[in-house]
């Protein structure tokens, strides 16, 4: 009996979903914003494959009318940002970037912008260290973002902190506090990947 259920349960396995069907699904949503974790899901399995440049062709397909447009205004990036995260493809993915992070940052609690600054910070992204400064940069680059909901998010006390978030306790019976926030700035700082490492 136990053969044959284990033998039914694995005609009834899934086949692995085609990416023409994500494309497919996310091209029916009609908002950037509800598009986005389509785009995200693609390019971050075309970046576990080793094939980052393709997943960006392909998940380009899922941009709105508005989207190249909107990333063209901001092709030359504020001085808060360092020189070479500021033009062209760099801070064209930079904004994509901190599109996906804010969609983190609004659905969990763990998640603040105060480490995502100390996470940018750390990588060589920002120009300042200052959260009012930090909070322009964010909200122009997430249209319809609040003023000072960036601000407001996190303690900025961390920024103060001298050591680089990857010398943080990553004990947590040392410190639970500090190895959590370790914990969110790894998560954070893979969605920097992409362009800490060309």
């Amino acid at each position: 009996m136990y053969a044959r259920e284990k033998m039914d349960s694995k005609e009834t396995r899934l086949t692995p979903i085609p990416v023409d069907f994500v494309i497919e699904q996310g091209l029916k949503e009609r908002t950037e914003a509800k598009r986005r974790p389509y785009r995200s899901l693609i390019t971050t399995w075309a970046e576990h494959e080793g094939m980052t440049e393709q997943g960006e062709t392909i998940a380009s397909q899922l941009n709105t009318g508005n989207e190249p447009e909107r990333l063209k205004d901001l092709r030359d990036l504020p001085n808060s940002v360092s020189p070479k995260f500021r033009k062209g493809e760099k801070a064209e993915r930079l904004v994509m970037i901190i599109r996906e992070i804010n969609d983190k940052v609004e659905n969990d609690d763990n998640w603040t912008w105060a480490l995502v600054m100390k996470v940018m910070l750390d990588g060589g992204m920002l120009m300042t260290n200052i959260p009012n400064k930090f909070d322009r940069l964010i909200i122009s680059m997430i249209p319809g973002k609040g003023i000072d909901t960036v601000r407001k998010s996190g303690d900025y006390s961390v920024i103060q902190d001298s050591r680089p978030w990857d010398q943080w306790i990553s004990n947590s019976h040392d410190d639970w506090k500090e190895a959590a926030k370790r914990s969110v700035c790894e998560e954070i700082h893979t969605f920097f990947n992409p362009i800490l490492d060309t």
